[in-house]
């Protein structure tokens, strides 16, 4: 259906442009057919000249100023931060607490162990103190024997044998005079009772006729006789009875003499005898014997001076130990979850408040001493790390001082590539030594910094687009009036704004770029 409709439109289209086509080659003539032009390149490559020039080698990275001596604090091991003393910019003393995280039950459990350790030491003090009391008994006894060793081998001393010497000669006139005082005392004691025995005779005679005088007339108290007689009486018998205790006394005075003189006798005679035998044992010497006791003793002292010394309580000593042991634990404990001032100076950041969970090696505090600086660089290109090395100079601009190129020196490299060893907090900066006393710079003041590597004068140079690399070489498009040609070449320096050409090319080549 849709063919017969189609079909006879199309034939009249057609013959009514052949209509058309016959009435315009009536009126007009057919225009010239246009000579082609050859299609040109829309982009074209651009090409270089190969110059001279300085080539340098460099890295260029950013950096800020820090403080040289600058500490980051941390706790050893997990907790919860009780309490912090200080805050940002607080100025600091070494040794001041900062921060100390909550210790639970580790105080109470160190005033228990501070207790046993003090029970501990003084049980072991009072054995050490008996102990040593034996030492010294057993010392002293050792220093006697010792001293009366010494005394029986030494001959005398002329002083010490004039004394004995003496001491002979007094006992001796002493032995005299004993025997001559002795001797007179029994004898005034015996002429005392002889007279005392003499007398009472004749006072009991007295006493008799008194007595009777006394008898006949006692009854009789009218008789003018009476008082006389009585008192007659009285006195005969007092005279008696001291007349009887004369005699008393004198036969006792006698007795003691005669019993006093011959202890006296034998005290003197044995005071003598006693320095008779030390003037002989001074001009005879020691006897055998002697000298062999006495050695004795001398060895059995050493031999208790040598048993009190070993003398010793291992368990005892154990005790106090151990307790030392948990006391001094205990307080590691503690003072791992306290954080100190290292260094005199101020609080750089403070990274927690109260209550925070803590994690072991995580820094809580930065501490710093700003009265020198340093600069850092942390972003260096791990193709670069390798080439920067200790003592290297290298050029800063600081933002604070725009415009103005200060010389520097790389003092230390990152811990990263100085130790193969896996450190919990590594340092990961290249710090720069520098001097700027004129420019008053903080904690924190960006920086650009240079390190140039090489600087090469007069050297051929081409800019990076114009050398190519494919598989491990280098090479070039030369281009030689309309022909171009693929060249090797050997560069050197490779920076970002020039390549050294070593060889394949000399100054005027032009080269076609990529």
């Amino acid at each position: 259906m849709n063919r017969s409709f189609t079909l006879p439109h199309t034939i009249l289209f057609v013959l009514l442009l052949a209509l058309l086509t016959a009435c315009g080659g009536a009126t007009a003539q057919t225009p010239p057919t246009p000579t082609p032009r050859p299609i040109q390149n829309v982009l074209e490559k651009p090409t270089y000249v190969v110059q001279r020039g300085v080539v340098v080698d460099e890295i260029k990275v950013s950096g800020f100023v820090a403080a040289t001596k600058q500490v980051e604090l941390s706790f050893t091991q997990n907790g919860f931060l009780k309490v912090l003393y200080v805050d940002r910019n607080d100025p600091v003393t070494k040794g001041q607490l900062l921060a100390e995280l909550e210790m639970g039950d580790l105080p109470n459990q160190l005033r228990q162990a501070e207790v046993a350790l003090e029970q501990a030491q003084l049980v072991l003090n009072r054995s050490k103190a008996q102990r040593d009391a034996a030492i010294r008994r057993a010392e002293l006894d050792l220093e006697e024997a010792q001293a009366q060793l010494r005394r029986l081998q030494e001959p005398p001393e002329p002083l010490e044998l004039a004394r004995a010497q003496a001491n002979l000669a007094q006992a001796q006139a002493n032995l005299e005079q004993v025997r001559t005082n002795a001797s007179a005392e029994k004898t005034r004691a015996e002429v005392a009772l002889a007279q005392a025995s003499n007398a009472l005779p004749a006072i009991q005679t007295a006493y008799l006729r008194a007595l009777t005088e006394w008898n006949d007339i006692k009854d009789k108290p009218q008789d003018w006789r009476y008082n006389a007689v009585k008192e007659a009486f009285e006195r005969a018998e007092a005279e008696l009875r001291n007349a009887e205790m004369a005699v008393r006394q004198a036969q006792l005075a006698y007795d003691q003499a005669r019993q006093n003189e011959g202890p006296a006798i034998a005290r003197a005679e044995a005071l003598l005898a006693e320095a008779q035998a030390a003037y002989d044992a001074l001009v005879r010497g020691p006897k055998p014997e002697d000298l062999a006791r006495a050695r004795r003793n001398v060895e059995r002292a050493q031999i208790a001076v040598d048993e009190a010394r070993q003398i010793g309580d291992s368990e005892l000593e154990g005790r106090v130990a151990s307790a030392q042991l948990e006391v001094e634990r205990l307080k590691a404990q503690m003072e791992a979850m306290r954080l100190y001032a290292p260094f005199d100076g101020k609080v750089a950041t403070v990274g927690n408040k109260p209550g925070d969970q803590i994690t072991a090696y995580r820094a809580v505090i930065t501490i710093m001493d700003d009265a020198e600086k340093e600069l850092l660089v942390e972003n260096v290109a791990s193709q670069d790390a390798s080439r920067i090395g200790l003592g290297q100079e290298v050029q800063i601009t600081f933002s604070r001082a725009p415009g103005r190129v200060f010389n520097g020196v790389v003092m230390k490299l990152p811990t990263t590539l100085t130790s193969s060893a896996a450190t919990i907090n590594p340092d990961r900066a290249y710090h720069i030594d520098f001097q700027a006393p004129d420019v008053d710079l903080e904690v924190g003041d960006l920086a650009q910094v240079v390190i140039t590597l090489k600087r090469v004068e007069d050297a051929l140079w081409l800019p990076p687009q114009a050398v190519r690399a494919f598989e491990g070489r280098r090479f070039v498009v030369v281009k030689d009036g309309e022909r171009q040609r693929r060249q090797d070449v050997r560069v050197g320096i490779v920076s970002l704004e020039r390549i050294e050409i070593l060889e394949g090319l000399k100054e005027g080549d032009i080269v076609v770029g990529q």
